[in-house]
Formats: structure tokens, C-alpha cells, sequence
């Protein structure tokens, strides 16, 4: 089998970069696996005998997307492929889509969340997930999204969580000490989605009653700036640390007490799984893994998108009760501990690729 991916990350572009380390082992599963990815110089790049990597060239994104979409064709014409999976259901999936058809080959469409999904995107999304011969997706909460509003039929989708190399999965509960602060502590990207401004919102709350609690917020984005003011609007400088985007995280889920997460949308929740793997408490928005991994009261706090008030008295609720928070620490741990081995999880991406491959066949 040979599968043509049309991706977003052109990290894959460094040999050294984690994302192309991953992308070797999906070469493994198949006879030839070829990315393109947008990017501004026009390159090429060999990871194994079996994965190369193209970037589209391009100095905007219209462009890219229209180097993208003829550098993918020329490929389908110069080399035979089976399958094309697009990373993404919106444009790449609309250029997977028109090629698929070309081509007659089957096309497997990615979703790990509907971030942005108004206006072109919505209407895209629509259009083409019912047609797609095969959908993989992240939780089975986004499975049910596509089952009962965009029409996919069942038999179509696969279910496959992101991996998380939990490396500290062998790491015994030990006291974390904070010189008496009690610190909670957030990883994303700062954009509008990931609804950081909630957290500190609540600090302003919480840290009246309690002054040794600290938020430290991990993370790099476009809402840096407006993060940074309502920081000092709300006089927390001495309550919000913003650290930055950081490589390393055990640090951090070591020292920290508790972990919240607030997006108004999420396809998984990759660092709810981290923090877990730590024994972090958790306190988090009804999105992505919520439900699935981080059930409320058992595993976690769950609460209302957007849910201010429900948000301060979860964090009141985890400083205030020790027990609480070694019982949802464990529990998190335990479940995050049952996802699928790495094994598990390729065995699954081929399983998707077959799926499609056998639908364009059987049309």
C-alpha cells in the first residue's frame, strides 16, 4: 500500500524534529508513504527508504495551497498511489477530495477537532466528510459529531487517541513541595480557543482566598499580549506566572498541584494525558477527553465551557480537599494508563488506510 499525505506540520521537514521521527514508523506499516507540507522554500527531504517529505514553496498561503494541490498531482500521475490522507477537513481535504476522484484512489480525511469552523470551513467540512471513503478521528467524541451531524456513515470511522509517550508512567506519588503555594498549571498555545483568559478570570477569585496560590500558564500564541494585560488589569502579577513556551514539560507537571484546562473546543486534550500521567488532578472544560478519559468526580472535575463560577469553586473544591486530589490524581493516572501502545495505535492508522482503499475498490 502507498499513502499520500497532505499535512500542516512542516516541522517534518527537520529530520530531527519528533513529528519526523513518528513519520518514519508510518513508513514502516506500508511499501511507500510521501508527504507534502506547506512551506516557503520548495524542498525536498528522505527520512527512510520508504518516507519523503516535500515542501509546497510558496510565500503565502493561497499560494501554497495551489502548489500543494498541483505537486500532489504530478506525484499521483508519475508515481501510482492507493490512498490520500488530508490532515485536515477543510482545504487539504478539499484537494484531497478532487484528487481522489481523479485519480480513483481512496481518500482518508483526518479530524482532530473543528477549531475555526465557520463560514468556507464549515461549508467544506460538510461537503466533503460524508464523501470521504475514510475517517479517522481522535475521540469518540468527535465520532459521535461526525455520525450525527455531518452524515459519515460508521462503518467509515476509526477511533485513534493521540499517542502520549508516558515516559513517567513508572513514577511513584511523592509530596510535591511549593514552599506553601499551591500552584496550578496550564500547557497551550495562548490563541482565543484555548480560553486562557477563564483561568485568570478565577485566579482573581481564588487568590483572594487564597493569596499563596499561583496559576502558571505555559505556552506561547496571539493572545499573548491581551493575556498579559488582563493580568495586570486584575493586579495578579504576583499570582500568574507566564513561563513561555517550553520543550521540556516534566518540570512542571512535577511541581505542580493541579492542571486545568479551559478551551471552548478541543479535538483530544494532549496535555491533559500528560499531566495525568503525573497524577495531576484535573480540572477541565466538557471538551475533547472529557468523558472519555477525564470523567467527573472520578477522574477529574469536568465543567461547562466557558463556566467561570463553576471553574473557581473546582479549584476551590481541589485546594481545599487533599483527599480529593490524590483520589483524581490516581484515577487519571489509571485511566490514561489503558490507552492504546504505540503498536495499538499504528496497527489502527493502517486499519484506516485499508478502510479507504477497500471503499474506493468497492465503488
Amino acid at each position: 500500500m502507498k499513502i499520500l499525505s497532505l499535512g500542516l506540520d512542516n516541522s517534518l521537514l527537520d529530520k530531527t524534529s519528533a513529528l519526523a521521527v513518528r513519520v518514519v514508523e508510518y513508513g514502516e506499516l506500508v511499501e511507500r508513504y510521501t508527504v507534502i507540507v506547506p512551506s516557503r522554500k520548495n524542498e525536498q527531504v528522505e527520512l527512510s527508504e520508504k518516507v519523503k517529505i516535500y515542501g509546497s514553496g510558496g510565500g503565502d498561503k493561497l499560494t501554497q495551497f495551489f502548489k500543494i494541490y498541483n505537486l500532489a498531482k504530478r506525484l499521483l500521475r508519475d508515481r501510482s498511489y492507493d490512498v490520500i490522507t488530508a490532515q485536515d477537513q477543510y482545504y487539504l481535504a478539499l484537494i484531497g477530495l478532487r484528487l481522489a476522484k481523479k485519480f480513483k484512489v481512496g481518500l482518508e480525511i483526518q479530524v482532530h477537532g473543528f477549531e475555526r469552523f465557520s463560514g468556507l470551513r464549515k461549508l467544506i467540512a460538510q461537503y466533503i466528510l460524508p464523501r470521504a471513503d475514510a475517517v479517522r478521528c481522535v475521540s469518540q467524541r468527535l465520532q459521535k459529531q461526525l455520525v450525527g451531524r455531518f452524515g459519515v456513515e460508521e462503518e467509515r470511522l476509526t477511533v485513534v487517541p493521540i499517542f502520549t509517550n508516558l515516559k513517567n508512567s513508572i513514577l511513584e506519588t511523592k509530596e510535591r513541595i511549593n514552599d506553601g503555594k499551591f500552584i496550578f498549571l496550564t500547557v497551550g498555545r495562548l490563541v482565543a480557543v484555548k480560553n486562557i483568559g477563564l483561568q485568570i478570570a478565577a485566579m482573581a477569585e481564588v487568590a483572594k482566598k487564597y493569596p499563596a496560590t499561583e496559576l502558571w500558564i505555559i505556552g506561547d500564541g496571539s493572545e499573548l499580549n491581551n493575556l498579559k494585560q488582563q493580568i495586570l488589569n486584575l493586579r495578579l502579577e504576583r499570582s500568574i506566572v507566564m513561563l513561555g513556551r517550553k520543550d521540556n514539560l516534566d518540570e512542571y507537571y512535577s511541581k505542580a498541584d493541579a492542571f486545568l484546562l479551559t478551551s471552548s473546543s478541543e479535538g483530544w486534550g494532549l496535555a491533559v494525558i500528560e499531566a495525568a500521567s503525573f497524577r495531576l488532578p484535573i480540572i477541565m472544560t466538557d471538551v475533547g477527553c472529557a468523558g472519555e478519559i477525564i470523567q467527573d468526580g472520578q477522574s477529574g472535575l469536568v465543567i461547562p465551557v466557558g463556566g467561570k463560577q463553576k471553574l473557581v469553586e473546582a479549584m476551590l473544591k481541589i485546594i481545599e480537599d487533599q483527599d480529593l486530589r490524590k483520589r483524581l490524581g490516581e484515577h487519571a493516572k489509571m485511566a490514561v494508563s489503558r490507552l492504546p501502545s504505540k503498536t495499538e495505535i499504528l496497527d489502527l492508522y493502517k486499519a484506516s488506510w485499508q478502510k479507504a482503499l477497500a471503499e474506493k475498490l468497492n465503488k
